[in-house]
Formats: C-alpha cells, structure tokens, sequence
C-alpha cells in the first residue's frame, strides 16, 4: 500500500520530535492525508481493499472492534470474546491505579526504550481479562471505557443518570442522538444532504471516558448516483500500530454502509491530524519500509444482510490476501 509507505516517509523525512502525554515521545507530523479507490464489479468484488500486506493486519478483530463500535458498546467483554485484546490497557491501568497497584506501571516496560512489556506486566493483564470474561460485576465496574466511540455512534449528546443502587438502567434526562441511523436515513432519502456527518467529539464528554476517539470525525458523500465515499478525520494516528487497522476499518466502514443503502463503495479519504511515529517503533518502521508491498485484496459482502449491525465476520469474504510476517510493537498508554 503505497499511500502507507508515502505517510512513513513524510513523517520521517519532515518530523518534529517532541514528547506526549503517554510519555514515549514521538516523532511527529502536523497533518497529511491519502486516498483509497475502491472499485466493485458486478459480481460485488471490491477490488483494492486496503489492507497492508507489508505486515499481516487481521480484518477479523478491525471487523469486531467495527461492530462493537457500531452496536453502541463500550465495555471490552464483546471484544475479548472474539479475542481482540486492543482495548483492554486502557481499563486495565485505570484498574490498577484504583486498587493500590500503581506501581506496577512503573514496571511495565522490559527496557529502557519500551520494546515490550514484562512478564509481570502481562501476567497481571491476563487474569484481569479473565475476570472480564466470568464476572458480570467485575467487568460492569473494570471493563468500561466511558463515553467513548459506542456512545458517541448511538448516544450523542444524551444526559443520563446512573441508578444510584450501582443497578438497573440509568434515568434518561435527554435522549443522545443515534448518529449511525440518523446517517443512513440521509443517504437513503436526502443523498445530496452535505450534512451526512457522524461526529465523535464531544468535548462535554472528554473527561467522561479513558481515551476519546482518534478516528473522530465522519462525512459521507451521496450525491454521486450509485456511489457512496467516506471522508474521515483522525486526530491522532499511531502510525505504525493503529493507523492500518483504522484505514481498513473506515474504509470496511464504508463498505457495508454502502451495501446496505444499495450503493458502490468509491473514495475513501483518510485525513490525519497529529501524524506520529513513536520512538519505540521507529526500528519497526523501518523494517516495514525494507518490504516489497503485495498486491492488495479484495472484499465481497454478504448482499442479503440488510441492516448495518446485522453483519457477521461470516459475511466478510476477504480475497487475495498476501502479507509478509507479523511486526510486534508496545502501545502507548
């Protein structure tokens, strides 16, 4: 994928290095953008999906954590039992901070450079996601990432008030607003609307949740008959961890929106804001450059799936994908 490799190059050729809040520090990029073209034939193959095939990128866990976040979710159980572990640091140190373990974050790092965790660290991590999975009051209280992108997708905006007894559903002062559905009523019935927007930034709600959306900002075009295109505006993008998986998620995003409006996938625009590199992953970056990148794949998806939160991993057929050896890198917290 070209688009990628041209990203890496600019931020390494043009960077500022400077510090961040997770305190890695960064080598940064104040803003780019590329463009993915997908082309459907009549068979409805979509031909240039792209996938980064210079590391094996899995569309399974884009595909859960796209439909976690589409179904108005934001607790990591729905995650961790399809075995996507790409959310459970957030939770897992506010955990640890509340119950007099904060000490161990100061031992997380195996190196001086953080290239990996310890043992002790993921260990630790490992039974907290255990007791995610088998007990419904530990993950009401530990697994919930706040106000975050489930929320903002189906609830915008709405004012609520948690049952004081720590049971039954929250007293409702005003509704939020369903942005997915609200979206896909405009594409329907007002295609040349230039207000087809789901927006994910709230700042009400930035103190409300453990990290507020990077991929935040969401137009969809339909004034071209038959076609639906996707610009999307991410306010911060770790480049070599996140900003594949987002690619391929808004652009399959777009793809099964455009499906179940009865469109054709086009252009989807990624727009980055802070583009960085972290200092840990600069070695990564690099080993990713010295590949030759495979021909991307290609998607089909399941015609008779009508509403968008009905689709299955089952009904993604992925094609054609070629991919060189997994590159591991730590997150950043």
């Amino acid at each position: 994928m070209n688009q990628y490799f041209n990203l890496c190059h600019a931020i390494l050729d043009n960077n500022v290095e400077t510090g961040d809040r997770t305190g890695t520090g960064t080598r940064t990029l104040p803003g780019y953008h590329y463009t993915c073209e997908l082309q459907q034939d009549e068979n409805g193959i979509i031909k240039n999906f792209p996938l980064l095939t210079t590391k094996f990128v899995s569309l399974k866990n884009v595909f859960y954590e796209l439909i976690w976040k589409l179904n108005g979710d934001t607790n990591i159980r729905f995650l961790l039992e399809h075995n996507n572990h790409i959310w459970t640091e957030w939770p897992f140190e506010n955990y640890l901070k509340k119950n007099g373990k904060a000490d161990l974050i100061g031992r997380k790092w195996k190196d001086g450079v953080n290239s990996d965790y310890t043992d002790e660290w993921k260990k630790e991590k490992k039974s907290f996601e255990t007791m995610i999975l088998t007990s419904d009051e530990f993950c009401k209280k530990w697994g919930e990432l706040g106000h975050t992108y489930g929320y903002q997708f189906r609830h915008f905006g709405e004012i609520r008030i948690e049952n004081s007894l720590g049971s039954g559903s929250p007293h409702i002062l005003r509704p939020g607003v369903d942005q997915l559905i609200r979206a896909i009523d405009r594409i329907k019935n007002k295609p040349e609307d230039r207000r087809i927007i789901i927006t994910l930034w709230n700042p009400m709600d930035e103190d409300q949740t453990l990290l507020p959306p990077c991929p935040c900002f969401y137009q969809f075009f339909a004034n071209e008959p038959g076609m639906l295109h996707l610009n999307m505006y991410q306010r911060s993008c770790d480049t070599f961890l996140g900003v594949p998986y987002n690619t391929a998620q808004d652009t399959l995003f777009l793809c099964m929106m455009a499906a179940i409006t009865g469109r054709k996938p086009g252009k989807f625009n990624h727009f980055f804001g802070d583009a960085h590199i972290y200092l840990n992953h600069i070695d990564q970056v690099n080993k990713q450059l010295s590949r030759t990148p495979h021909s991307l794949p290609s998607i089909k998806l399941n015609p008779d799936v009508k509403n968008i939160t009905d689709f299955k991993w089952e009904d993604i057929k992925l094609m054609g994908y070629e991919h060189d050896d997994t590159i591991k890198g730590a997150v950043s917290i």
